[in-house]
Formats: C-alpha cells, structure tokens, sequence
C-alpha cells in the first residue's frame, strides 16, 4: 500500500522543479519560484471572493493598492488552513490536534487574533527565532567554538524572551569586547568572521575588517557589499546592483576601518579543536596596501580613515568606532527598512523587496514602496520590537489569504501578494513537525552542555545532529537532504528532489516515527478504542491540521479495518507523504 504514494510524491518534487520547455517567469530569482509554485500548487477557490477586512495599515496598502489597479485577490484561508500556517511560521511545527478542534469551533471573532498572541513569546517561539538568527548569523560551533554558539544561543533567546529592542540587540553585536567569546554571548557574532591565516593562531586583520563591515550591512542593512570588496563596481555591476555599480573599493576600506582598531585574537584548543576569540579594541588600524588571503591583493596606499558609506559621515574622534559604526547603522532608515523585510519574507514567502538580503538603493525594487516604509516606522515607533512586528503581520488579512485563488490567475498578480505563496517546509519543519505529529522524540545532545533537545528548534546548530548517538546519523541525512544549511558554507535549500521522496518514504528514522511504539501519540489512540472515524480525524489534525475529506476518511477506514495496528502505521506514514505535509499554504 505504501507504493501507492509514490505517484504522488513525484507529483509533489515535480512542482519544485521548472519543467524544460516552460516559458520564464517574470521576474527572476526567489520571487519567481515562488510565483511558480504558488500558480503550480495553490488550487483553485470557489468565486466570488468578498473583499478582505482592512485590520491595520499593512492591509490598508495591500489591498488599497489592489482596489486601485483593479486586481482581485485569494479569499480568506479557512481556520485550519491559517492554525496550520501561523504554527509553521511562529513556532516551525504543525499545531495540536486538540488545539486545532477547540479553534476551528471557536465562534470568537477575536480567535485568530488571540491564537497570534498565544503563539508569539512562547518557548517554542522563542527556539524558533533564536534558531533563525543563528542561521542569519551563521553561528556554527566550528567557527566560534561549543562554548560560543552554545552562549550565543542562550544570548539570543533571553533577548527574544523579554523582547528587547532590536537596534539594541544589534549594538551588542557590533561593539563586544570579551577576554573569550566563551563568556559572551554576543561576541560571538563578530568572531565568526574572523579570517584565518596560513597559522592556525594567525588572523588576518584587515581581511578581517572587511568581513566584520560586509556581514553586517548584509544582515543588518539588507545590502551585500561582497563585490565591491575585491574591485570597484563600474564595468561590473550595472546589470546586478545599480547601486553597487557606482561605489569604489577604496569605500569599503574605509567601513573595513570601523573595525581597524578591533583586534581578534585567536586561541586553539588542541585537544578539542574548539576555537576561542578574545576581542578589544587594541588593533593597529587599516591598512589599504596589507596583504589579503581571501581576495584580490588590496592596491591602496597609507591608513584607511572611517567613513560610513551610506550617509558619508565621519565618526567622532572621541568615541568608540564600533561604537560609532553601530550607532549610524542602527540609526540609518535602511536598518529598519531591511529588518522588516527580512521578517515579511519569512513570514510572508517572498520579501516586499526580494531577495532580502540584497536591497539595490538606486532604483525602485519594492513591490510596495509606500508600505515598506510604513512598515519601517511603525517598527521604529514601536522600539524596534520583533514581537510587535511579527504580530502585526500574523494579524493582517493579507497574511490569511488562501493559496487558492477564484477565477484566472495571471502572473502579474504576484507583485500584489493577492494570494498566499506556497513554499516548501524547512529542513526543520518538516522533522520538527513529524516528531510532534508523532509524538516520538530523539533526545539531542546539544553539544557542550547536559541538554537534550527534542526538536531541531531547541538544538544550537545543526552540528548538534552530527554525534555518535542512536538515530543521530539518519536524522542527519534526513535534514541534510531536505536543505539544512551547515552555517559555514552550505547555504539552505528549500529545492525538492527524488531524494527527500525516497527519505519520506523509506528512511530507517521515519519508518521508525511511524510505528505504535510505546511514549507515541498512536500507541495511545490505539488503546483509546476510538471508532475509526474519529481516529482517522484525530491523525489527520495531528499531522496536517485539518480534517479529512469524506473520500480520505472512507480510504483511511478501509486501511485501519484492513490492517488493525499496521493500518494505523501506515496510515501515518501515508499522512507525512501527502503533499499538502510538505508544503506551507
């Protein structure tokens, strides 16, 4: 019975892959896959759709801009489909069958509202978001240390916790000092970067410098100054980034001298390869002729003086020049455009400018400029609150639009977000969402410390999954497989491929997942006795969040009587390889 998924499995892959002789769809990149998967796998709604409920200004815009140029857009998502995906999206996991049930009877106007700020500040949300940025930051424990990632987590999380200021957050980052990045928390960011020469305790200083300035405008503005650090952007990038095209190499140097005075030492533990960085401000300054080991040879002349390439202002002599770096970076109205950018993509599918982390400040890229700054402000006026931000579009109806779209959908649509965009599950979803769904854990030794995670979520890096522990190496596959990235050079994929079908299909740990064993939620349905029409919707909430349809109840009950506990077994292995698991609608 289990073969019979296979034809749709492939069904599945297939919708993550441009066919050969389909046309290109305008425009290109992120956004574009988005627009095909989303036309692909998005169904079709029944007509006619009443217009959506402004809640706030992000509907104000989006669907002002719609009623003005006479765009139609998706209904609303039922309740199962929106409990499924603010789940997915605040906390990374499918939602509780029992929760589902108590929502979607709910006749409280204010429900979905209130399930947003249930979700929003829990543990889960926390482990969710402190996992993102660890991704964003790249924090792998082969850079900063166990110690390091370990305490960069926890710095992380409790900032979240308590919703701190993110400009706040950010300055931490940017002017840490520390005898050891291993006692703290926030140092650890700027010694990820640390570029290493032909010793293993020689750090290179100014290509350090460069690395220090070019991630954090990339994280923190939106903007990769990656190519301007080895040749000035004339001849080069006209057709890339307009922007970049007029900046010169010799001001990048000059964000590289922000961190001129930063000296990042390097300590190697022998016996554990564990890299430790302390980090002052004791450094010779930057030189625009020193050697590089990463790029090409520098071609300047004398020292490098400050200057923020942005604003062209010059730091006061009498302050901290990381300090003054942070302060006109966090200050910038680029730190609050790009920040709410990067969290509608990941909340929304597809930034408002997109890719996120590469803003062209010289010519219009956003869909909706107006919105981008409101959103902007209202992140500003707000103290720089994640929480606030995140709730804000969790609660809009343009985030509850349905992926099913009444009528004929054309591609001009997409830049109006007048429907949701479908996407693939992280590598972290889909493992954290079968483990739930399951109720079966894997105790993860989160290396370094006495901890052990049951979901990926509450792991510090994905190195954690690489010990020599039972079930470790086949969840590690799995993950990898599915697009986990490495934090060190591996960049995250959400591209479908045979593999992740084989996976689902026959790997030992989720052939594993899906039996009766004892701790598991089936174990405990099967001894419940439930008729098997109510078994059949419970397992169906668990893992899809939603009820199934006469047609898969009468399909499910036939298997369960067919095949008793091995019915239920392979009713869930048959559930995780139904498309709509895969997928986040």
């Amino acid at each position: 019975m289990r073969a019979f998924v296979l034809g749709a499995w492939l069904v599945a892959t297939a919708l993550c892959q441009l066919p050969k002789d389909h046309p290109p769809l305008p425009p290109p990149g992120h956004r574009a896959k988005a627009e095909r998967l989303t036309a692909l796998a998005g169904g079709t709604a029944a007509a006619p759709v009443p217009p959506a409920p402004r809640r706030n200004l992000i509907d104000e815009h989006i669907f002002g801009r719609m009623e003005r140029d006479g765009i139609p857009h998706a209904p609303l998502a039922s309740d199962e489909e929106y409990f499924r995906r603010v789940h997915l999206d605040l906390i990374g996991r499918v939602g509780d069958a029992a929760a589902l049930d108590e929502f979607v009877a709910s006749a409280d106007p204010a429900k979905h509202d209130k399930l947003v700020d249930a979700l929003v500040g829990s543990p889960a949300y926390r482990a969710r978001w402190t996992y993102w940025f660890g991704d964003l930051a790249m924090a792998a424990a082969n850079r900063i240390g166990n110690e390091g990632k370990n305490l960069f987590y926890r710095w992380i999380y409790d900032n979240i916790q308590i919703d701190r200021p993110y400009n706040e957050m950010v300055t931490d980052m940017l002017t840490a000092t520390a005898a050891s990045n291993w006692y703290v928390g926030p140092a650890s960011y700027l010694a990820r970067w640390v570029v290493i020469g032909v010793k293993c305790e020689d750090t290179v200083h100014e290509d350090t410098s460069d690395e220090l300035a070019i991630n954090a405008v990339k994280h923190f503005m939106g903007v990769d100054l990656n190519c301007v650090s080895c040749h000035d952007g004339e001849r080069h990038l006209e057709k890339i980034n307009t922007w970049l095209a007029r900046r010169k190499r010799e001001e990048l140097y000059r964000m590289g001298a922000f961190f001129g005075r930063t000296r990042i030492l390097r300590r190697v533990e022998v016996a554990t390869t564990q890299d430790e960085y302390s980090i002052d401000d004791k450094g010779p300054g930057y030189d625009m002729g020193a050697r590089t080991v990463v790029r090409v040879p520098r071609r300047g002349k004398g020292a490098a003086e400050p200057v923020f390439l942005f604003t062209g202002e010059r730091p006061d002599p009498s302050r901290n020049l990381r300090a003054e770096f942070a302060r006109m970076l966090t200050s910038h109205p680029q730190f609050a455009r790009a920040t709410v950018n990067l969290h509608w993509a990941a909340l929304m599918g597809v930034g408002i400018v997109d890719p996120p982390l590469d803003f062209d400040l010289a010519r219009p890229q956003a869909t909706h400029p107006e919105l981008l700054d409101a959103l902007a402000e209202y992140f500003r006026a707000n103290g720089h609150s994640l929480q606030k931000l995140h709730k804000l579009i969790a609660k809009s109806s343009a985030y509850r639009l349905s992926s099913r779209f009444a009528g004929e959908w054309k591609e001009s649509y997409a830049r109006y977000f007048a429907r949701r965009f479908v996407r693939r599950l992280t590598a972290e979803q889909v493992h954290d969402s079968i483990v739930h769904a399951t109720g079966l854990y894997t105790d993860i030794p989160v290396r370094g410390t006495d901890f052990r995670a049951r979901y990926a979520t509450e792991t510090r890096s994905p190195e954690d999954f690489k010990g020599r522990y039972p079930g470790l190496k086949d969840i590690n596959f799995f993950l990898e497989s599915f697009g986990q990235t490495n934090r060190e050079y591996a960049e995250r994929t959400n591209e479908g491929d045979i593999t992740q079908a084989v996976l689902l299909m026959n790997s030992p740990w989720v052939l594993n997942q899906v039996k009766a064993r004892p701790g598991g939620h089936l174990s405990a349905l099967i001894a419940e006795a439930h008729p098997p029409e109510k078994a059949v919707e419970i397992l169906f909430a668990r893992f899809l969040n939603r009820r199934p349809s006469p047609q898969e109840s009468a399909m499910a009950r036939e298997w369960i009587a067919a095949g008793g506990r091995r019915g239920y077994e392979d009713l869930q292995w048959l559930l995780l390889n139904k498309t709509d698991f895969l997928f986040h609608y």
